[in-house]
């Protein structure tokens, strides 16, 4: 029988939805699909002017809805085999003291709490399962510390689908488009990076829509040189290029994280798919640990999340469901992992 559970601990704050028209919010879909797409495809896909589609850009920038331009990165290409997040427990009296311990530690990134069951959430990147056992074992010997659980992901790269979700006054997407992209999600090799495809790499990922020529000058080379790093780690390293968004501005309040468990992991491609088909559930990563799936989706009320309760339950082969909601990210697709590129460092400063 399918277990419900819901755990509410999140301060909503009323933001102040931006009003948007139709052209914009197609703007906004063609560039968290390609943020490198060009004014002048915009505007042929919009059916406008390029001139009018800067103007719209540059008040979705203005407006904030827009708020970064990111290319995200596969960790896996540079040797992270284990993306993890490390769930901790304590007494609530103790929260101060474990703060600063967490604090102190260079391998514990994107500290957040309370979550559910526990009080501090953190993610940690490491090339083998040995470092993150002595990790473990190092923050469970704190006395403050009543226990830690990891729940490992499964793939780090591809676990976002912005397709998914709904800017309003556009309607829900052609169904097709999600199912296609489930197969998706091929291995990559590792790759090694020279200095040079490290700095290319390092300004893409925080600022996607830099021109190739601007990037040419700063590294005092050809743009042909940029274009040709570029295509290489396009097809490697970077999994995705998108903008990113203020989810408030867009008229939500909230994000549900939801944990499933799946009671039978050969159907995992249908429970998979299936979870796709619901509005507005923009990320799905694979986890091994206490659950087998975490999925990531956005609200504008509460009733989207018993809708979502109500097709999950529809699902043959998902056990259980726990779901903990929180305030949203300040941007989002989130950009994980660009300090990664030349780091040694067990997790990116970036996280923190």
């Amino acid at each position: 029988m399918l277990r419900f559970q819901v755990f509410v601990e999140v301060k909503i704050t009323l933001a102040t939805k931006v009003k948007i028209d139709e052209i914009d919010a197609k703007i906004l879909k063609i560039l968290l699909l390609e943020s490198r797409t060009s004014f002048t495809d915009i505007a042929t896909a919009c059916k406008i002017t390029v001139t009018a589609v800067r103007m719209h850009y540059k008040r979705l920038w203005k407006e904030g809805v827009i708020n970064g331009e990111v290319m995200l990165i596969n960790p896996h290409c540079l040797g992270y085999q284990h993306i993890v997040d490390l769930c901790i427990t304590n007494a609530i009296e103790d929260d101060k003291e474990v703060t600063k311990f967490l604090e102190t530690k260079p391998y514990i990134a994107g500290l957040v709490g309370p979550c559910g069951d526990y009080n501090f959430l953190g993610k940690v990147a490491t090339r083998n399962l040995k470092k993150l056992h002595d990790i473990i074992d190092e923050m469970e010997a704190n006395s403050c510390i009543k226990h830690v659980d990891a729940l490992i992901w499964a793939k780090a790269a591809n676990i976002e689908y912005p397709e998914n979700l709904i800017i309003k006054p556009l309607k829900e997407n052609n169904r097709q488009d999600r199912k296609i992209l489930i197969n998706n999600h091929q291995e990559r090799p590792v790759i090694t990076l020279d200095e040079m495809d490290k700095k290319i790499a390092k300004i893409l990922s925080i600022n996607a829509r830099t021109p190739f020529n601007k990037i040419a000058t700063e590294l005092n080379v050809s743009s042909k040189t940029i274009i040709q790093r570029y295509k290489k780690l396009r097809n490697n390293l970077f999994t995705s290029s998108s903008i990113t968004v203020d989810l408030s501005k867009l008229g939500y309040k909230a994000f549900a994280n939801l944990y499933l468990k799946v009671s039978n992991r050969s159907r995992m491609n249908e429970i998979y798919a299936q979870i796709l088909e619901i509005p507005n559930l923009i990320v799905i990563i694979r986890l091994i640990g206490n659950y087998d799936l975490y999925c990531g989706l956005v609200l504008e009320n509460f009733e989207q999340m018993f809708d979502a309760n109500v097709k999950i339950r529809k699902i043959i082969g998902v056990e259980s469901t726990t779901v903990h909601l929180t305030m949203l990210p300040p941007a989002w697709p989130l950009n994980l992992f660009p300090s990664l590129i030349d780091s040694e460092a067990i997790a990116p400063k970036y996280w923190q």
